[in-house]
């Protein structure tokens, strides 16, 4: 967590080793950063997010993503299975093709009606399948945020993204439409650092300058418990 009004020291430091994201270079509007939505799941006692801060080494999350704004009926989606081991993480994406997002769709049954439709191998949405029928899985929070990305000049594979301007809903009623968002942690940005393997010198020398310190909350943790009113602000 860095506060915002240290976000432009922080990129002025970073600059002379990385590089905006490729992916936006390559689509050609000129964009910097870009909006992140995702629909978290989760059991009705919170199984994941009590996973979490239990500090479990081996956990998984479930989730639905777009990169707008908010979902739509016209607008790509993708449910995601993230694993943790430790410091490992690891992601499946299936693909849920244009359409099949609608706005009258009932939020108890969205996960049993996406996952009939995901474009995936079957042992993926078995997976999920699973965590379905053990925690009962049903929109949690829905997590906002606008994600301005880099990678390193010398290796593309280390990737830094600073995400900002949080906002959630708690338990939402509808997938699609509009619907009244909470800042969560205003004033402050979520920096990650993304790597296969270890973190180049000189960004060390930066953790260092900006007084860094690595912590486990998760972005959807931080939602879960600002909307849910489990700390305070």
């Amino acid at each position: 967590m860095l506060p915002d009004r240290l976000i432009p020291a922080f990129r002025d430091r970073i600059a002379p080793y990385t590089q905006p994201d490729p992916f936006l270079v390559d689509e050609g509007a000129h964009r910097k950063q870009y909006p992140v939505t995702s629909l978290y799941f989760d059991s009705v006692d919170l199984h994941s997010l009590y996973e979490k801060e239990a500090g479990l080494l081996s956990r998984r999350k479930v989730r639905l993503r777009t990169y707008e704004k908010e979902f739509s009926e016209q607008g790509y989606a993708f449910l995601e299975i993230k694993r943790r081991h430790d410091f490992v993480v690891s992601k499946d994406r299936l693909s849920l093709s244009v359409g099949h997002l609608k706005a009258d769709l009932p939020m108890a049954n969205l996960l049993d009606h996406v996952l009939q439709r995901v474009e995936a191998d079957e042992d993926v949405t078995s997976e999920v399948h699973l965590l379905q029928s053990w925690y009962n899985l049903q929109p949690t929070s829905l997590v906002s945020y606008i994600r301005t990305p880099f990678v390193g000049m010398q290796d593309r594979r280390f990737r830094i993204t600073i995400d900002s301007d949080m906002e959630t809903v708690w338990k939402p009623t509808q997938l699609i439409g509009h619907q009244l968002r909470t800042a969560c942690h205003a004033g402050w940005s979520v920096v990650e650092v993304k790597c296969n393997h270890a973190i180049p010198s000189w960004f060390h020398d930066i953790i260092q300058e900006f007084e860094l310190n690595r912590t486990a909350h998760s972005k959807y943790a931080l939602c879960v418990q600002h909307g849910a009113g489990l700390v305070a602000g």
